[in-house]
């Protein structure tokens, strides 16, 4: 296993647990001691991670999600606002890739009062919301079901949306950055985002304000792969000035 290899799969582990050791590093990759101390210094100096005594901690939010039970109740009015903003921009009879996460299961709770649409998602939340609806047809995006994140993600998933076009992607993310573009916390996620924005249209990031100016892990996209961010009126004004110059268009959600 090659170095790069290593410290990834040292930071899925930091991201399941919040914290590891050097011993049991070493016990799972069969390395040595100090192979492990350097990994964690370098992942450390790119402010991954935090070095403690015999291990690591994860830093911030650059790794670590709520489940979605947790996440569904934080920014509440900010969420219901960029969801009436998004579904302001979809029309009947469109077919739209949606995304998981609690921003765009408040979007699905807009869309289930349209008479006519198709929704693609691998959102369990969202199929389940939509499905209510006979006037929409819901395709769930088969693959590996996530539980904290009741969404269906990793390799079979993005193979399901290959044969997939459609009108509008909303996508959601974890760090709007004008330096890194898009991210999310991890690469399941982010390599299920990067073919739904392939298999769109157009594609409208949607991030509470709260996310600008934020990094996370796994890089998802460029400012200039999205047509369009959705997000609530706390943006910065630099940070909108910055990111409008930087092409993209901003609608704040009022």
């Amino acid at each position: 296993m090659f170095a790069e290899e290593r410290q990834r799969a040292i930071l899925e582990q930091l991201r399941r647990k919040g914290k590891v050791t050097v011993d049991e590093l070493t016990q799972s990759f069969q390395v040595s001691p100090p192979t492990i101390r350097t990994d964690l210094t370098r992942l450390e100096e790119q402010g991954f991670l935090r070095r403690t005594h015999g291990g690591a901690i994860a830093v911030g939010n650059t790794l670590y999600e709520p489940p979605f039970s947790e996440r569904a109740v934080l920014r509440q009015t900010e969420k219901r606002k960029i969801a009436r903003a998004a579904a302001d921009l979809v029309h009947e009879g469109e077919t739209i890739l949606l995304d998981a996460g609690t921003t765009c299961h408040e979007i699905a709770l807009r869309l289930k009062e349209f008479d006519r649409l198709t929704v693609v998602t691998n959102s369990l939340a969202t199929a389940q919301t939509l499905a209510e609806n006979e006037g929409i047809q819901t395709i769930l995006i088969g693959g590996v079901v996530q539980s904290s994140r009741r969404a269906t993600l990793g390799a079979l998933a993005t193979q399901f949306l290959e044969p997939i076009q459609c009108d509008k992607a909303f996508v959601a993310f974890s760090g709007v950055d004008i330096t890194t573009g898009f991210s999310v916390i991890d690469f399941d996620a982010a390599q299920v985002k990067r073919q739904m924005m392939t298999r769109a249209r157009q594609v409208i990031a949607v991030a509470d304000s709260s996310k600008i100016g934020q990094t996370s892990f796994a890089r998802v996209a460029g400012l200039n792969e999205v047509s369009t961010l959705i997000t609530d009126s706390g943006i910065v004004p630099e940070d909108r000035y910055t990111l409008e110059e930087a092409g993209l268009r901003i609608i704040v959600a009022e």
